[in-house]
């Protein structure tokens, strides 16, 4: 490539271009960090079962079966084969997912607004604390999002051959790719629905928009059908680690989850973009968003999406994690800064609009709650300190020749250290015990503890150690 190649390139994707350095910056920062949360599971136990294997095809042991096709993990191992088993590969692998998120959204930003609005829609959308986090660690949600993405523009762009491989994808990485498609699919029914014809015509029409995703549905068929004669269950079995989640709850469950729901998506800063959202909508008008066909597409975009990911949240036990609704939170975001940038005419409130958004979702990352209060520790990026701090707890249990497996701890430490370093140890805290262990290992990171449970702590145990920083506390008890 020619030097005015290369400006040229620059000038259209300088964007694209800044939004990718401040990814790439996030995840080399995050090489060494371990495994984390729900990581360890989906990414770590799966793949480390098929790297012990010889990367064998075969279905995954019931207690790390997560009842979807483990691609994700599978993949993780042959890079391990091709590279080495590390923390920085399993990282790595994320980067070019991350980076293509950027790239649909640049897309997707530029089929509804003006170019000189780019770069903001970015910014705001890039500033969510839970895909940042997402992104800093060895998520299977960052390709889902990329291929949710993609699915959309795929969409838009009327694309066949895209839409039959975006779909696919989805359903190679989790049940929630599998869920997405409905509503997606009844967005591209819904939005392209030519009116004018006959019934004849139109269910012609369904048919023709239905083949792409027959390829997603023939995988969903052939694993489900497989995967049923050797283990006997699709999705989750009673004896599942995971099962208690799936429990059905009763109408006052229903009610609470509900609330919960709704806490998640304005959780972390997001608060403010309901705000923003609903003063923009008295400033515009609802006359003026009438008028406005894309504001119209993105609306049923966002709710045909919220919709669908709200009700396993609702009607289940446990199926609310904030990671779990980031194509919502993007989504929305997209439709409130539509509104905002191209249909507000007042230049005062676009820029307030931006800042207050901008403020608010940096905000987001340092939103920690009492220590009573669980909260999604790795969809915030919080979190971050924590990596350091246990180490250097670690650190002070060796000095002190404190034996760890005989500390309490609970999730996200309860893990052998071989799930979180991928190192040859194979040491692990084991979970609380408050009547047979000396020590405990305290973390506002750690959901686990009940409020009696934190009472007794600070009541009848006495500190031995403490470490910490900003947002996140680890202290070390001992029994008096």
């Amino acid at each position: 490539m020619n030097i005015n190649k290369m400006k040229n390139f620059v000038q259209a994707y300088w964007e694209f271009l800044l939004i990718s350095i401040g990814l790439s910056l996030l995840v080399v920062c995050s090489l060494n960090h371990i495994f984390f949360w729900d990581t360890v599971q989906l990414g770590a136990k799966h793949a480390t079962f098929f790297y012990e294997n010889d990367l064998a095809i075969s279905f995954l042991p019931n207690n790390i079966d997560s009842g979807h096709i483990p691609t994700f993990g599978y993949l993780l191992a042959v890079l391990w084969t091709i590279f080495g088993k590390s923390l920085w590969i399993s990282h790595l692998f994320i980067l070019p997912f991350a980076l293509g998120i950027a790239w649909q959204l640049q897309l997707l930003v530029l089929h509804f607004f003006q170019r000189k609005y780019l770069i903001w829609v970015l910014i705001i959308i890039f500033l969510d604390t839970t895909l940042l986090s997402q992104i800093s660690l060895v998520s299977p949600d960052v390709p889902l999002l990329f291929f949710f993405l993609l699915a959309i523009n795929s969409i838009v762009k009327r694309s066949k051959w895209r839409i039959a491989f975006a779909f696919s994808c989805l359903f190679l990485i989790s049940l929630r790719g599998m869920i997405l498609t409905v509503p997606l699919f009844l967005f591209e029914v819904i939005w392209f629905w030519n009116k004018q014809e006959n019934a004849k015509n139109r269910l012609v029409q369904l048919i023709k928009t239905g083949i792409p995703y027959l390829p997603a549905a023939f995988i969903f068929l052939v694993f489900s059908y497989y995967h049923f004669l050797q283990k006997g269950w699709i999705g989750y079995h009673e004896n599942s680690p995971w099962a208690v989640f799936f429990e059905k709850v009763s109408f006052q469950g229903m009610i609470k989850n509900t609330f919960i729901f709704g806490w998640r998506i304005i959780d972390f800063g997001r608060l403010f973009v309901w705000l923003v959202g609903v003063i923009t909508l008295v400033v515009v008008g609802v006359s003026q968003l009438r008028k406005s066909t894309q504001f119209k597409q993105l609306l049923l975009l966002f709710g045909l999406i919220v919709s669908f990911l709200a009700i396993p949240a609702i009607i289940y036990t446990d199926l609310k994690g904030h990671r779990y609704f980031m194509p919502v939170y993007i989504t929305f975001s997209l439709l409130v800064l539509f509104v905002l940038l191209e249909l507000n005419n007042s230049t005062r409130w676009k820029r307030a609009g931006v800042s207050i958004l901008i403020v608010g979702l940096i905000s987001g990352s340092f939103w920690v709650y009492p220590k009573s209060v669980a909260q999604g520790w790795d969809s915030t990026l919080a979190h971050l300190p924590y990596y350091s701090l246990r180490q250097s707890m670690v650190n002070y249990m060796d000095k002190n020749k404190i034996d760890k497996e005989s500390i309490g701890f609970d999730f996200p430490g309860a893990y052998s250290q071989k799930y979180l370093d991928l190192s040859e140890n194979t040491w692990s805290f084991p979970e609380v015990d408050f009547v047979n262990q000396e020590y405990i290992l305290y973390s506002n990171v750690v959901n686990e503890f009940t409020d009696n449970e934190l009472t007794e702590l600070e009541t009848k145990w006495e500190v031995v150690h403490e470490e910490s920083y900003l947002t996140v506390q680890l202290i070390l008890y001992r029994k008096k």
